[in-house]
């Protein structure tokens, strides 16, 4: 498949191509990375990236009570802090972070990096997203049977969003509030509001025949159309969307990750099963 073949997957919600990455994290201005992580593969170096943790991360990963998910979140926690070492060149124990008012973190580096990300997981896959010059937003969630789906419609979609659910064929609705729930936190989670903001504001391209769209933001068009919106396939069983500030021009790298990493350098990444692929927003 070629750069504009894996571009026109994103566009049009299909498969995702996860490739091979390049030799070294460079972050250009207006590039946006994309990682996807198996949280649970054998092998993570978990004393490394337990080591790399920040005293508040290590008291949070002590309040879960199942081992599996400690274990997670030391993985999706120091993989952040590895990823994040590569783009601006410090030791992932060095990283240090502040957090905005809804609660989005940010590197707390003198002067700024210029280097935006935001992070997702669902159960034992997580999404990073990586942008520098842009605000980025990234969100998955596992397909599954949600039962409250008319609930989470009433409350959280637009009236015309709702409309377009109605026309659904039976049995569609749940997975189609499910994709475009992430389309909306993934906006929501760009401007650093989360959960904080009505998502019945956010409105989306909901039907499975549409093209991933951010249509309207408080019912303006034009403030959505200062964003691209992409919805991302991470695997089976999962959906998700990637929203980042601006439209063209931009490279964009997605890559994957499914076995263990040494957290000691970012190069030695490329030793275990990484893949990535260049395409144009």
């Amino acid at each position: 498949m070629t750069d504009q073949g894996v571009a026109s997957s994103l566009a049009a919600g299909t498969a995702t191509r996860w490739c091979d990455p390049p030799a070294t994290l460079a972050l250009g201005e207006g590039d946006v990375h994309v990682w996807r992580v198996r949280l649970d593969a054998i092998g993570w170096p978990l004393e490394q990236l337990t080591g790399s943790l920040s005293p508040d991360e290590l008291q949070r990963a002590s309040t879960f009570a199942f081992a599996t998910d400690r274990r997670r979140f030391i993985a999706r926690r120091g993989v952040l802090r590895l990823l994040l070492a590569g783009y601006v060149d410090l030791a992932p124990g060095a990283l240090e972070f502040f957090y905005a008012p809804a609660g989005k973190p940010e590197l707390a580096i003198p002067g700024g990096t210029g280097v935006g990300f935001n992070c997702s997981h669902s159960q034992g896959l997580a999404l990073y997203a990586f942008a520098r010059g842009r605000r980025v937003g990234i969100d998955v969630e596992a397909i599954r049977h949600l039962s409250e789906a008319e609930e989470i419609a009433r409350q959280c979609f637009s009236t015309r969003e709702r409309s377009a659910l109605a026309l659904l064929p039976p049995g569609c609705l749940e997975e189609a509030v499910i994709r475009a729930w992430t389309r909306k936190e993934a906006y929501a989670k760009a401007v650093g509001d989360g959960l904080t903001r009505p998502l019945d504001g956010i409105e989306v391209s909901v039907a499975p025949t549409q093209s991933p769209t951010l249509e309207r933001i408080d019912g303006d068009p034009a403030l959505a159309a200062r964003w691209s919106l992409h919805a991302l396939s991470p695997g089976a069983g999962y959906v998700a969307a990637l929203v980042v500030e601006g439209h063209g021009g931009a490279g964009c790298w997605v890559g994957q990750r499914t076995s263990a990493a040494n957290s000691a350098s970012i190069p030695s990444l490329r030793d275990s099963s990484m893949r990535w692929s260049a395409l144009q927003m």
